[in-house]
């Protein structure tokens, strides 16, 4: 193929632009399209005056270092950014699209100049997509969480009410699966990163299998630390939500209280008081939000992960939870590599009183967990993001050379 044909058009610093210094080590990138990013020490003087004035953001900001693209492949813009503000007035899904748009309209005045394969993540890029498809290129779009995630988060509410957000509107629901069917739509490629995305794509109109790609995102950036399990330790990273599964786990740990008392579920990330108060999460201990080291360190204590997440695309803790070999308990909705039996134990969703019995059976059986932790390791260095980056190329190469609609595959994995 002509090289330097793709563009990647993303919003934030998901995976730290990984596709986009995939496809630039590979001699295809031809631009990466996001809000606002920089090239690796070259940041502007706006970002080096907000670090004066804003200590704190240096995190934030430094996620926002492209590093591997160079400038003249970045097309980068703050329209995005500034239509996030209204986004605080309104639902997560109806402010991502407003971005998308922002995104959209700068993209569209440069025009494609030359790029004819358009790599996007969950839509991102707006009008743009469909306007470069009626140009002649090619759209492949990684979906990066069920597009059924309202429908489970609006579910879990009626069954856990006072726990979560206020109720989504039916209007908001319908608009973002109708955004989900144009997407699937127009997508020569739907890239999954595990099969329950792939089989919750199937319910959408248009929805054809032989553009299914599934593509595990691998583990990136993970920060190791010397294990030092401690055993019973059990740890949860990951916003605090229904979504995530939290009213399971605080059932499984109020089981656990009885028959354990000594096996402790740590919750790191995110967590509302509405979910700390709760009756039932009094035997979880919060936390909270973490920086990189300690979150490191707690990897590092940890005897096993857990997380009974029922609405993913591939959870990353679970790819970090691997690198760091530690086994792991979570559900099929998680999205996970994870193997019943092998890296860990995969229980039903919201099942308290599995995810209990999973917890046990690794904490007494030191021989299966020394066991689960050596394949977790392995499976980490299996799906590096070297392993998985030329999964990524290879498919974006098909697409490249396909003159026709790709025959029927639903994996580039060997």
């Amino acid at each position: 193929m002509n090289e330097r044909r793709v563009m990647m058009i993303q919003q934030g610093a998901r995976r730290n632009y990984v596709y986009a210094r995939q496809l630039e080590a590979a001699g295809l990138l031809h631009s990466l399209v996001t809000d606002a990013a920089w090239p690796a020490g070259d940041e502007g003087w706006p970002t080096r005056l907000a670090l004066r004035l804003a200590p704190g953001l240096s995190g934030p900001l430094a996620r926002r270092c492209a590093a591997g693209v160079p400038r003249c492949r970045l097309r980068a813009s703050i329209l995005p950014n500034l239509a996030g503000v209204a986004g605080r007035f309104m639902h997560n899904e109806m402010a991502f699209a407003l971005s998308d748009e922002a995104l959209a309209f700068p993209n569209r005045l440069r025009g494609l100049c030359g790029a004819d394969i358009i790599v996007n993540y969950h839509g991102n890029g707006g009008s743009f997509l469909s306007w470069a498809k009626r140009r002649g290129a090619k759209v492949a779009t990684d979906f990066v969480i069920t597009p059924k995630y309202l429908e489970i988060e609006q579910r879990e509410r009626v069954i856990w009410p006072g726990w979560g957000t206020d109720k989504v509107s039916q209007s908001i629901i319908d608009s973002y699966r109708a955004r989900m069917a144009h997407i699937v739509a127009l997508s020569d490629l739907y890239l999954c990163p595990s099969q329950s995305v792939a089989r919750d794509l199937a319910d959408l109109p248009g929805f054809d299998p032989t553009r299914v790609r599934l593509l595990p995102y691998g583990v990136s950036g993970v920060l190791l630390r010397q294990a030092w399990p401690e055993r019973g330790r059990v740890l949860f990273a990951g916003a605090a939500n229904l979504r995530k599964g939290i009213p399971y786990l605080a059932q499984a740990a109020t089981l656990l209280k009885a028959r354990r008392p000594d096996i402790e579920i740590i919750v790191t990330g995110t967590v509302t008081l509405v979910v700390r108060l709760q009756p039932l999460t009094k035997n979880l201990t919060f936390l909270g939000n973490l920086d990189r080291e300690r979150m490191a360190n707690e990897f590092a204590r940890a005897d096993l992960f857990c997380l009974p997440s029922l609405a993913e695309g591939s959870a990353t803790s679970i790819y970090e939870a691997l690198a760091n070999g530690v086994p792991v308990v979570t559900t099929e909705s998680s999205g996970s590599i994870v193997r019943d039996g092998v890296e860990g134990l995969i229980v039903g969703e919201r099942d308290g009183a599995a995810i209990a019995n999973a917890i046990v059976r690794i904490v007494e059986d030191r021989n299966m967990r020394a066991s689960m932790s050596a394949a977790a390791l392995a499976a980490a260095e299996q799906f590096s993001d070297e392993a998985c980056g030329r999964a990524f190329v290879n498919v974006i190469r098909e697409l490249a050379a396909a003159r026709s609609p790709l025959a029927h595959k639903t994996s580039s994995w060997n």
